[in-house]
């Protein structure tokens, strides 16, 4: 759980709201589209010399690796250069001769290791070899640009994961100063919560620190789980070979089409520690190497065709990277061993695809010992991709990487944004403006704020040949003086000042139609924000009543406005929300509901509510008592055979008993309905005769 998420799509429920911000620049943040890069691991030491050849070197190279040295003419040249590639790399032949490859040759550092653990960790860290750092060096870079990740993440502007790795391990390139940078996931599609929803307290102790800590981690890989998996099933599924790394590229793909913008993503493919049976004897075009290469290439023209297809290519820039090369000088069986220099391989629409570097000398009679010169440290070309890439400076890059480097050519001129605000350097007038600021044409801050800045809500609606619609206006930030212009129909215009410290107002006395807020602040003279929004007609007024006979009670549930007036026979109440409960009169009752609008209607009804009436004994041989609760002093009493047709009817006087004698004996056996009728009293009673 401390990495979000070491486990395969561990990923909660930190509320966001993925907004198109319009202050913010494109580049600047998760939201909107921006500058990918892929970084391609092909872990296990590749043969760099196997991979891109020095054409030039081809007799002393068929001398020293005669056991797995390719055939001349099966070698793909590399248009305009002395370079050619592994027959298995046909696409990335294809893609150098669309200007979009890129060889930077004989990369290495000082002091080697031989180790692969080793090895990968100081690619990972970027350190020197004698230096052991805890962090990698793209985590380091995503903390300098989001310095609080990843307490306060994710946010409105950056809702999704800020690096990716497809896999199920999180590595070294990933673990920051103070956290994990990255989400795992071999499958986006299978997210499900790693924890349930909570928010607990902890005291500022070690221990509670950590408990923070991991409840942070747990809840933003929720959300990020969530998202990945929206965005995945938004995505497109292009056609991909069946590999392993194929299918994290395809991963990668699908996710991009969906809408994700994560900055970095990693992939990797082992299996290049090719000690022995590098190749086929038999033909030595194949074997390990070859499919390794293969599958390289394959995968990455599947990516690259996918990109064009959704049009973000313009966007991916990726990286193919080893821990060493192998040995000059092959060995007794068929392969090679670990060496130092190896050849970094680039891809994508933007890059300056000229060769970084010259070709290796490979002098005659050279023994096992041999090394290629380096010609690169591996730093240049992260400090090359911070500075041309990924909208760092000089500065963010020592800061990230311990040391200036020289830098190479590898993103053209013409398309490099050091300071991510949507505006290529040649252009950029004003070439340091912070992340996320607005900019102009010229690359140069614009004043503005957020959207959310403004709450606009419509607080009274009206009828038509009334003016009783309303709007009220919030601010969030509270630092300025807004004017506020509102237009409507009938050329109606009213300024409204909401000054500084301040942050709400309203306009009443608006009739139906559509109006506008054009909101500017006072000292900014370029700066206005523009909002539609309508006066309506109410719904109509609905009115549910139920009421509770043994209380002697009405409930009524209105809806259609926020004040009603009630109106239970003569009294009368003013109703806030949208429940009342009032006391029911005896007798007739009338009750009737409305509102301010009389276009809302008017909801009435009428019915009697009766005291309670009672009769005993039932059934009777002949007398028998109706008892009469109220106040009533007189009552009409009925004798209603089943039919409807009255056998007698008289008045009676209620005395304090509240009891009536009636005497049916003269009436046949048989069923009667005693109608009992008074101011508060209007009750059926059914009664049998025996």
């Amino acid at each position: 759980m401390a990495h979000a998420a070491a486990m395969p799509a561990l990923f909660s429920s930190l509320p966001y709201e993925s907004i198109a911000n319009q202050s913010q620049s494109l580049l600047a943040n998760t939201v909107a589209e921006g500058n990918i890069m892929v970084i391609i691991v092909l872990s296990g030491g590749n043969d760099g010399l196997n991979t891109v050849i020095p054409l030039n070197m081809l007799s002393e190279l068929n001398k020293i690796r005669s056991s797995v040295m390719l055939p001349d003419n099966k070698i793909l040249p590399l248009k305009g250069t002395e370079l050619g590639l592994h027959p298995s790399l046909t696409g990335l032949q294809s893609l150098h001769t669309e200007n979009r490859l890129k060889v930077i040759q004989s990369v290495s550092y000082p002091n080697p290791s031989y180790s692969h653990f080793r090895a990968m960790d100081i690619w990972n860290s970027a350190s020197d070899s004698l230096k052991y750092v805890n962090s990698g060096w793209a985590a380091r870079y995503l903390e300098q640009k989001h310095p609080n990740f990843p307490d306060a993440y994710p946010t409105e502007l950056y809702p999704h994961p800020l690096a990716l790795e497809i896999g199920w391990n999180s590595s070294l390139l990933f673990t920051g100063n103070k956290a994990f940078t990255s989400v795992v996931s071999s499958n986006p599609n299978d997210f499900y919560e790693i924890i349930n929803e909570f928010d607990n307290l902890y005291p500022s102790t070690p221990m509670g620190e950590k408990l923070k800590y991991l409840q942070l981690m747990g809840k933003q890989s929720n959300v990020y789980g969530k998202v990945l998996k929206e965005t995945y099933a938004k995505g497109t599924n292009y056609t991909f070979p069946r590999t392993n790394l194929a299918d994290q590229l395809k991963i990668v793909s699908k996710l991009i089409s969906g809408g994700l913008n994560t900055r970095i993503y990693k992939v990797e493919i082992g299996g290049f520690d090719t000690h022995g049976n590098q190749v086929d004897t038999a033909d030595k075009t194949k074997g390990t190497h070859a499919d390794l290469l293969k599958d390289i290439d394959e995968a990455v023209s599947a990516f690259m065709k996918s990109l064009d297809a959704m049009n973000k290519s313009d966007r991916v820039v990726g990286m193919c990277i080893s821990e060493f090369g192998r040995t000059v000088q092959s060995n007794s069986t068929s392969g090679t061993d670990h060496g130092t220099v190896s050849p970094i391989i680039l891809f994508g629409n933007k890059l300056d695809t000229s060769v970084g570097g010259v070709n290796p000398i490979i002098p005659p009679n050279t023994n096992y010992q041999y090394e290629m010169d380096r010609q690169f440290d591996f730093r240049q070309v992260y400090s090359s991709l911070i500075t041309q890439w990924m909208g760092g400076n000089k500065i963010l890059s020592k800061d990230i990487l311990f040391n200036d480097f020289t830098s190479i050519p590898i993103i053209k001129a013409a398309y490099i944004d050091s300071d991510e605000d949507g505006v290529t350097d040649p252009f950029d007038l004003c070439p340091d403006t912070p992340l996320g600021t607005l900019v102009d044409i010229n690359g140069c801050p614009v004043f503005t704020l957020p959207v959310t800045n403004y709450k606009i809500e419509v607080v009274g609606t009206t009828c038509a040949g009334t003016n009783n619609g309303a709007v009220k206006l919030t601010i969030e930030n509270t630092n300025y003086t807004y004017n506020l212009t509102v237009k409507g129909p009938n050329k109606f215009e009213k300024i409204i000042t909401i000054p500084k410290g301040n942050n709400t107002a309203s306009v009443a006395g608006l009739v139906l139609g559509d109006y506008s807020v054009l909101a500017t602040i006072d000292g900014q003279k370029n700066y206005q924000q523009a909002f539609d929004l309508k006066i309506t007609e109410p719904p109509t007024l609905s009115v549910q009543s139920s009421i509770n006979i043994s209380n002697q009670t009405i409930d009524l549930k209105l809806s259609g406005s926020i004040e009603y007036r009630v109106q239970v026979n003569e009294a009368s109440y003013r109703v806030n929300g949208p429940k009342w409960t009032g006391t029911l009169p005896t007798g007739a009752v009338k009750i009737q509901v409305n509102t301010d609008l009389p276009c809302q209607g008017m909801h009435k009804e009428e019915f009697f509510f009766s005291e309670e009436v009672k009769a005993y004994p039932n059934p009777t041989t002949g007398p028998f008592h109706v008892l009469v609760h109220g106040l009533d002093t007189q009552v009409d009493i009925s004798i209603l055979n089943l039919q409807g047709a009255s056998l007698q009817k008289n008045s009676y006087f209620v005395d304090a008993s509240r009891e009536v004698a009636l005497d049916i004996s003269d009436v046949p056996v048989g069923t009667y309905l005693i109608k009992v009728q008074g101011n508060s009293v209007d009750q059926q009673i059914k009664i049998a005769k025996t």
